[in-house]
Formats: C-alpha cells, structure tokens, sequence
C-alpha cells in the first residue's frame, strides 16, 4: 500500500518524516506500505509563542487566509488554539470556535485541492493517505472532492484508505464550509482510522472528523497522550496492525 503523506500546519516534508518515523519502519519492514511525503504550498509564520513547538523553519501550510481580504491575526483560526473551547459534543465545540469568524481562505483551499491533485497525477498512484492535525483537514477535504468529481465526472477516486491523526473535520469542496455530521449528510465513505490522544486539548476536533465518517468503516484508536504522534513500540505495533487488518478486510492493494 503507497501512502501519500501530509503534515500539520507549519510543518515540512522532512519534519514528518521524523515525527512518522516509528511508523513508517513498522509498515516498510515487512513490505505493508511504502511512503511519500509532501508539505503545503503556502510558506507560514507560526503564531506568537510556538516557534519552539514547531522546530526550525522553513514552515508550511495547505490552507492560509487569502491575501485579498481584509483580516487581523484572529481571523486566521489557527490563532486561536490557545483558547479552544470545551462544549457538550465534538460539533458546538466547533461551532464556538468558529463563532467569532474567520478570514476567507476560499481561494487557498481551492488552490490547495489543485496542488493534491497534480501531485496524484504526477507522484500516483497512491493508495490510501495519511495526515496529521491540518494535513488531515485537507486530506478529508481532498477525499470529498474526488466523491464528488466521480458523481460528477466519472473519475474513480485514487484513495481507498485514509490515515487521520489528530485532525479537524473537512470543508466542503464546494461551498467551503466545515461540515459537522449534525448539520450536513456529507459522508466520507472509504475506510477510515481516526488516530486521537484523549489528553489532546484539540481533540473534540479528531471526534468531529470521525463523525462525518462512514461509521461502518471508521475506526477509532486512542493512543492515550496529547495533540502528538504515537511513537512507543507497542502501540506503534497495534497500530500497524490496525492498517494491516484493514487491508486484508479492504482488499487494499497496490
């Protein structure tokens, strides 16, 4: 299986890697998947007071707010995870953060898409995906837009299987709108793993994704810690034994 790789806002390829690293060894060593990692098009500055937690530049986004528009550094809603809120269910937690509103970021997405495709045309075929916090944003809205292209289209999505750790849920493709599972029917119907740490402040955010999840298919795996990846042996092998299962049950094959 040949993941296609995508890390969180103000990361880099390289950093990925790094941080995928126990991973990545767990599933190459007996030939389950092989990797490629990419970062966003949009080279970003982190917010003030977490340039240590995102290691030496360069630093990279999927999505940013688009430069036309009028906005202060609250618009962008990364700004905002210092104060995330804390409501009854994964989606109001959304919608309170959201509440203030955020800058458009509608010509970034849309830009962003168009990077994702031509790298699945001239990097492909990929398998399945992985990404991490906004990688998995993206990642999720990718999955949505090649639904819709089939419907609209007729052309067969690449992704059969997608990795999710520690994301928010999608936009949707067309109207740009987050999509809450209590709000919207839109589904995300390949099989899913939805990688959480319970200790994570972020995490009602990982549950919102996983509810607009085929919840036939969706599998939900707690690694017990914070907004991280798992790297301790035995839960990187549980882990790599979720993915396997998952591609016998598939039939997920290169």
């Amino acid at each position: 299986m040949r993941f296609l790789c995508l890390p969180g806002a103000y990361g880099s390829s390289d950093k990925f890697q790094v941080q995928l690293a126990p991973i990545v060894k767990e599933l190459t060593e007996d030939g389950t998947a092989t990797f490629h990692f990419i970062h966003g098009p949009c080279k970003a500055v982190p917010p003030e007071g977490f340039e240590e937690y995102f290691g030496k530049p360069p630093y990279f986004r999927f999505i940013e707010p688009d430069q036309d528009v009028e906005k202060t550094e609250d618009d962008d809603v990364l700004a905002r995870i210092r104060e995330f809120p804390d409501c009854e269910t994964p989606e109001d937690t959304m919608r309170e953060l959201m509440r203030e509103g955020i800058a458009t970021s509608h010509r970034s997405t849309d830009n962003a898409l168009k990077y994702l495709v031509n790298i699945m045309e001239e990097r492909g075929p990929f398998d399945a995906i992985i990404g991490y916090s906004e990688g998995a944003t993206i990642a999720a809205t990718l999955l949505l837009h090649e639904q819709r292209r089939f419907k609209r289209k007729g052309i067969t999505p690449m992704f059969k299987y997608a990795i999710f750790f520690a994301g928010w849920p999608p936009v949707d493709p067309d109207t740009h709108a987050m999509i809450l599972s209590d709000e919207s029917e839109v589904m995300i119907e390949i099989p899913t793993c939805h990688i959480i740490g319970s200790l994570d402040p972020y995490v009602h955010g990982s549950l919102a994704l996983y509810n607009v999840c085929d919840p036939d298919t969706a599998y939900l795996f707690d690694h017990a810690k914070g907004h991280t990846l798992p790297r301790d042996k035995d839960t990187v092998k549980e882990l790599g034994d979720v993915v396997r299962d998952a591609m016998q049950t598939y039939d997920i094959h290169t």
